[in-house]
């Protein structure tokens, strides 16, 4: 599980962070500006300040918040001038949006505020939908609106083309003040704020709900906040029932709103979906108790807590967060449930564990128990942990603190009210008055903390300070001392930069008044804009620079990106070398915010006094254990173990045997389930000859014996479970047809991981795979998240020839019959060499010997399969000659050598030698050699894939050599390594990096095991905790009937009304199952408005028929209809994974620098927004490097893959790049190139390496590029590979692939589950000519580009 945040502010408005995987509390760095509240989701932070105002906080991010600004410049043809910008007037605006309604002139595009930088000018985007356009980048239509195309034509009376321009974020891990209600910033300050929303049914992804209480006691809603736009737009007035004056607000993670009045009441905010995120309307839920007020309410999920003014704690049940939005009961609950503790403040995080702060002692303390069967949990459990501090904590030294100079610069961040402030205390010579914040420079004028409580009897910090005074009355007074100011401001001179701006530009947003209109319930605060507001903005406090306003166009010393995404949050700064100062100092804590964080309550963080305890390998090495066994040790003389009196003794054990036996259901390859007992037996030797084992299936008598075989022929152990059906796949390909895969159903998940656990142990030993593999392996994910791997080092050692240099392997054929057809996995390479050793019957007329390459497929009217042969042998005694030959496209060769040596002779032995020289193939039999067969066109010997032969002969055995290790692709063994991933990346120096479901980085850390082994093999390095989540879809589809409209009544032959994707299988939302006990459910079902291909509002969409394109609008030939639902599920399992930072991407490159021992390791990444990610700081002793770094593109990105320093990606369009400019000094390249993909077709997925470039396209289509050498590195052109129905891989409804890669040699998984090998690839013939097919199993990905031989 990625590592999470969770906050508190102490009394002396510090901020602190705690993390899941730290032990300390870490202070956010200092810079003058105290915080009353805070609330947190992740990455981003809002605060009330010790001035009243409103702040933002964004960090932790390591891809940079890019946005594209477009702007569409339109164009009509007249008769005279051609096409110009002069338009009708029912025309759309000369630069607008896409579809015309809004006016988006470029030179009045503003950036939103001073945080935001520009990234270069306005430029033109010159692709349509992929496809490139010419240089100015029109495209042409009939009218608007309408279809757009690139090519002009007769009819085409109106043009468009797109200019596009990039901006960036570049506040982060600063303090940035938001924009207050009015131009003076204390007429209506802040009292609290809250942040939530981020899991809104059926929101666009990236949304954000801030809601704000103001000291009048009013609702204000910040609009337009999204984890793109970390500021919002704007604010907006939620108007309250009559008489309710709010003083706290919560917002729950799926946008539920909770209130508290002050008269110790709540009300709750009803209607809130995705289309209403400010709902509908208000209702009132009473205190707990007929005389207890409620003083702090706080919302998650599926609960909310409160805490009312006896300091007690109360949780409210009957609240669902999801279904809040259309049902007005799940959003107020029912009832009140009294907690036990005494609590001033409580937080609720998105999973719905508490946390709160203890009324006596200002202790923070987390609910333990709390599940989704239990949501009250158990107990409260203190988090004791000590301070990690900087310099500039106040705590690090009381001197500093008395002296008012606890920062460790200059210049410190100025709040609103300091800066409004200074010019009236120098005007009126008062240099202590109290102003928001502390002056820049230390001029001597302090600022009291407003965020200190008073004191009181009972020690118990107040919730909020609420002013004794009615809101109404309090906004009397501000608003008279507003007046006041301002007639001061009047007469004062204006005659520092920042006491003009601050005369001039004060707020984007003001407004005339504070009262609300009764006729409008939700308005929208707006006013006058200031003159030249592009130069103003809310954001006072970035960087380093504070309480100046700089263009954020011009002024680089303010917002220089690099330096603000990088700067630290923390107190670790270079002005004290990163001294940091660890104490156990009593920090009084007056909140907590825990939405940033995610606590595991199966898997506690180490935060707790309580669950301290050593592990079993700290007690064995405790020096009294060691001392004791010292002394046992020398009391035997030395040596007498080996030499004395016990040296006689024979072994106790020579030998160890172990049977473990079960019931379960097995089913062979199209076979259904049926009973049956399975006993595995393991033999040890102990050291004295091979391990072996056996696995029985007997029926269910236990008598009789389904199949026996022996764990040497075992191939892969696979979980393939399906929902309530724990399932394992035994792969042994070499017993007979119909055997393999063996699937073996049990009872429970319990007995299935034991099974898979004892049968990959004794299966490892057996094949001697223990630890971690070699950096040559190659890596693959199953369907179900389970990454094995395939080490060719044991091949390797036992294939090696050093006789022969070469790699050699024997085949035994005296059990088999003619014909004969062996498999050459590797080809007849250059320097191969093969030997048949055989005999020939006495009644042979003749025999053949083929070298069989890969046959060409085509489909015409019907399948045709055209042999090609590169070598054809026959030896003709009748004639006696032997003829040479070749075939391709299975017509033989009009070039037909008739050699008169007859070495073979009938009811004799023979040995036939055939040699691969650099031009030709080298003939020997019997020691006689023939005259040299030269390789016809287009028949390469790396074309050939096999060894056929017929006729009267009998072949004994067969002696193959080749340069390259022979893999036996379907043979070979693959192990499980464990972890639960999506996608595994690999590299020749060893490093590998994995992709879970979540999107989540892993990076190997070179151990075995985890929770699929169960401790029965040890592992190399530690096993670390990790968590995935995945969605579970169903489908639910309805038709139309003249009567009734759309209904869930369907034709005989239609779909199951709810089903899966296919529509073949039956599934509901009541009955859905989990796939395994390490699952669990973490939402409810919810509608899919992101399904593929659009929906409507109620996210159907709609089609002719079953099965059919969908469409998100319905139209008049539409009679079916679907929607589809999710439901999020979390795995907790264990593996030898380390999480890498909380970035999110979907695809990763590795490519080694260097061949040295520890040489540095290129990363490139795709973010999960698409943005373009550089890893810094990887190394094989630092494989998870130390930091990512933004590498700017136009378009969002899906796919990467590097090789030689060529960065190749996909875009979402389609679309192929080529990264240009990429050298030693310049490591991110320049520019990106565009490589348009075959027409209609759109790429997904890219691969490189030494044997090209290779790209799959959306519907499983395989492309190469063809032409690539130094002086064009990009190639010319697409080759375009087709997928054949019945030409292996590819069947009858699964046909394709679901990814490629490319190294030295290219391998794919197919739609129909095999593991693939490309074969016959030459420099002249890069696409190959056929597949080397290996297990057919539920294989996901696989990944070769660390493997070489």
């Amino acid at each position: 599980m990625p590592s999470t945040l969770l906050f508190a502010n102490s009394n002396e408005g510090r901020v602190y962070a705690l993390s899941t995987s730290g032990s300390a509390w870490r202070e956010f760095l200092y810079l003058g500006l105290e915080f009353k509240k805070i609330c947190v989701v992740p990455h981003f932070m809002w605060a009330i300040g010790g001035d009243r105002q409103v702040y933002v906080h964004v960090h932790g991010l390591d891809v940079p918040i890019r946005l594209k600004e477009e702007a569409y410049e339109n164009e009509r043809w007249l008769p005279i001038e051609g096409f110009s910008n002069r338009l009708l007037p029912t025309d759309r605006y000369h630069f607008s949006n896409a579809d015309g309604t809004v006016d988006r002139n470029i030179d009045k595009v503003r950036l939103p505020s001073m945080a935001w930088q520009w990234e270069g000018e306005w430029q033109l985007d010159l692709t349509l939908d992929g496809q490139p356009l010419d240089h100015d980048g029109w495209t042409y239509a009939v009218d608007f609106p309408a279809t757009y195309h690139p090519q002009k034509n007769w009819k085409s009376c109106v043009r468009r083309r797109k200019w596009v321009r990039f901006r960036r974020y570049c506040a982060l891990n600063s303090w940035c003040a938001v924009a207050p209600l009015h131009k003076d910033p204390t007429q209506e300050p802040f009292i609290d704020v809250s942040i939530g929303g981020a899991n809104v049914p059926g929101a666009s992804p990236g949304l954000l709900l801030v809601w704000a209480v103001t000291a009048h006691g009013r609702v204000m809603f910040r609009s337009g906040v999204s984890t793109t736009a970390p500021e919002g737009l704007r604010w907006t007035a939620v108007t309250t029932p009559s008489g309710c004056e709010v003083s706290q607000i919560s917002v729950g993670a799926t946008g539920l709103v909770w209130a508290v009045l002050y008269n110790g009441r709540a009300i709750v905010r009803a209607g809130i979906t995705r289309d209403t995120l400010t709902g509908n309307n208000w209702l009132e839920v009473k205190p707990p108790g007929t005389n207890l007020k409620i003083a702090q309410v706080a919302v998650g999920t599926n609960s909310v807590w409160c805490v009312t003014n006896d300091n007690h704690v109360w949780f409210r049940r009957g609240v669902h967060g999801e279904a809040s939005g259309v049902s007005e009961d799940a959003a107020i609950g029912s009832g009140w449930v009294e907690m036990v503790g005494n609590i001033s403040y409580v937080s609720v995080a998105a999973n719905d564990q508490v946390f709160a702060v203890g009324s006596e002692d200002r202790a923070l303390y987390f609910r333990s128990g709390v599940s989704g069967t239990d949501p009250t949990g158990k107990k409260w459990r203190l988090i004791q942990l000590p301070m990690q501090l900087s310099r500039t904590s106040s705590n690090f030294s009381f001197t500093s603190r008395q002296s008012g100079n606890s920062s460790p610069t200059t210049t410190k961040h100025r709040s609103l009210n300091s800066l409004y402030k200074e010019r009236l205390q120098q005007e009126a010579g008062n240099a202590g008055a109290a102003g928001g914040g502390t002056m820049a420079g230390g001029a001597g004028i302090e600022e009291t903390s407003r965020s200190a409580p008073t004191a009181n009897v009972k020690n118990r910090p107040e919730l909020w300070h609420k002013p004794e005074l009615s809101p109404d009355a309090l906004a009397t007074q501000l608003e008279a001392k507003q007046h006041q100011q301002q007639q001061q401001q009047q007469q004062q001179h204006v005659g520092s930069l920042v006491e003009s701006k601050l005369a001039k530009k004060v707020s984007l947003e003001s407004v005339a008044g504070t009262s609300v209109p009764v006729s409008n319930e939700v308005y929208e605060i707006s006013g006058k804009q200031l003159k030249n507001s592009r130069a103003w903005s809310p954001v006072r406090s970035v960087g380093s620079v504070v309480g100046t306003e700089a263009h954020p166009e011009t002024d680089s010393s303010v917002f220089e990106g690099e330096t603000s995404r990088d700067s630290g949050v923390f107190g670790e700064c270079e002005d004290h070398g990163g001294s940091q100062n660890w104490t156990d100092c009593e920090v009084q804590w007056v909140g907590c915010s825990a939405g940033a964080v995610t606590v595991d309550p199966a898997l506690l963080p180490n935060w707790f006094n309580d669950s301290y305890s050593q592990n079993a390998s700290e007690e064995l090495n405790q020096s009294w254990r060691l001392q004791l066994l010292d002394d046992l040790k020398k009391r035997l003389p030395a040596g007498e173990m080996e030499s004395g009196a016990f040296a006689h003794y024979e072994k106790a054990i020579e030998m160890s045997s172990w049977v473990k036996s079960g019931e379960a259901r097995c089913a062979k390859s199209g076979h259904p389930f049926e009973d049956c007992l399975i006993e595995l037996e393991w033999v040890n030797n102990q050291g004295t000859g091979p391990d072996s084992g056996t696995l029985t299936v007997l029926n269910s008598d236990g008598i009789t014996t389904k199949m026996q075989f022996s764990l040497s022929e075992i191939t892969c152990i696979m979980c393939c479970s399906e929902p309530g059906s724990p399932r394992l796949a035994i792969h042994a390909p070499r017993l007979p047809p119909g055997s393999s895969p063996l699937k073996l159903q049990f009872s429970g998940d319990t007995d299935l991981e034991d099974w898979i656990s004892h049968l990959t142990s004794v299966c490892c030993q057996i094949n001697e795979v223990q630890g971690r593999p070699s950096a040559r392996s190659v890596w693959i994910t199953s369907g179900m998240g389970d990454v094995f791997v395939f080490d060719p080092i044991n091949l390797e050692s036992a294939q090696w020839e050093e006789a022969a240099k070469s790699y050699r392997q024997r085949i035994d054929l005296t059990a088999t019959e003619t014909p004969y057809l062996t498999a050459l996995h590797n080809g007849m390479l250059i320097g191969s060499r093969l030997e048949i050793s055989g005999f020939i019957y006495d009644d042979a007329d003749q025999v053949r010997f083929d070298l069989q390459g890969h046959p060409t497929v085509r489909l015409r009217h019907k399948l045709e399969t055209q042999r090609n042969i590169p070598l054809h042998i026959n030896p003709r005694f009748n004639e006696n000659l032997t003829v040479f030959n070749s075939m391709a496209a299975s017509a033989w060769s009009e070039d037909e050598i008739r050699d008169k040596l007859v070495s073979f002779a009938p009811g004799a032995e023979f040995k036939l030698e055939i040699y691969s020289d650099t031009d030709g193939f080298r003939v020997q039999v019997n020691g006689k050699e023939h005259p040299k067969f030269h390789y016809r066109s287009g028949l390469a010997p790396d074309t050939v894939c096999s060894l056929y032969s017929s006729g009267r002969v009998k072949i004994l055995q067969i002696v193959y050599d080749s340069p390259r290790i022979i893999i036996p692709l379907r043979d070979v063994y693959w192990r499980q390594i464990g972890g639960h991933m999506k996608r595994v990346v690999s590299s020749k120096a060893g490093v590998v990096w994995g992709i879970g479901y979540d999107n989540t980085a892993w990076v190997y850390s070179g151990g075995w095991g985890g929770a699929f082994l169960k401790g029965l093999e040890t592992s190399s390095q530690g096993i670390n905790v990790m968590t995935d989540t995945q969605n579970y879809y169903i489908y639910e589809n309805q038709r139309w009937n003249p009567l009734s409209g759309f209904s869930s009544t369907g034709l005989p032959t239609d779909r199951h009304m709810w089903s899966d994707v296919t529509g073949k299988h039956k599934r509901s939302k009541e009955h859905a199952k989990l796939l395994s006990m390490h699952w669990q459910w973490i939402s409810d079902w919810m509608v899919d408005f992101h399904n593929p291909g659009g929906v409507d509002r109620d996210g159907w969409q709609y089609a002719v028929d079953f099965p059919a394109s969908y469409h998100a609008k319905k139209q008049f030939t539409d009679y079916v209809r679907r929607r589809r639902w999710y439901r999020k599920c979390r795995l907790t399992t264990s593996g030898p994974w380390q999480e890498i930072g909380n970035t999110k991407v979907v695809d990763v490159a590795l490519q080694p620098d260097s061949d040295d021992a520890d040489c540095t390791i290129t990363v490139w990444a795709i973010a999960a927004n698409g943005d373009v990610l550089y890893r810094r700081g990887v190394s094989q002793s630092q494989p998870a490097g130390t930091g990512w770094e933004h590498v700017p593109c136009d378009q969002p990105l899906t796919s990467i893959s590097i090789y030689d320093n060529k960065v190749w990606t996909v875009g979402k369009n389609g679309s192929a790049f080529l990264r240009c400019g990429i050298t030693v000094d310049n490591p991110l390249g320049s520019k990106w190139q565009l490589i348009e993909p075959p027409g209609g077709v759109s790429f997904k997925q890219i691969s490189t390496g030494k044997c090209g470039i290779w790209a799959l396209d959306t519907v499983g289509r395989l492309s190469v590029r063809k032409e690539i050498n130094g002086t064009f590195p990009e190639g010319s052109h697409w080759q375009l590979l087709p997928n054949v129905l019945n030409d292996p891989p590819h069947y009858e409804g699964n046909s394709g692939f679901k990814n490629v890669s490319v190294s030295e040699h290219v391998f794919a998984v197919s739609q129909s589950g095999y593991v693939c090998k490309r074969s016959g690839i030459t420099p002249l013939n890069p696409a190959g000519t056929g597949w080397i097919l290996g297990i057919q199993a539920n294989w996901s990905s696989v990944n070769v580009t660390g493997f070489y031989d």
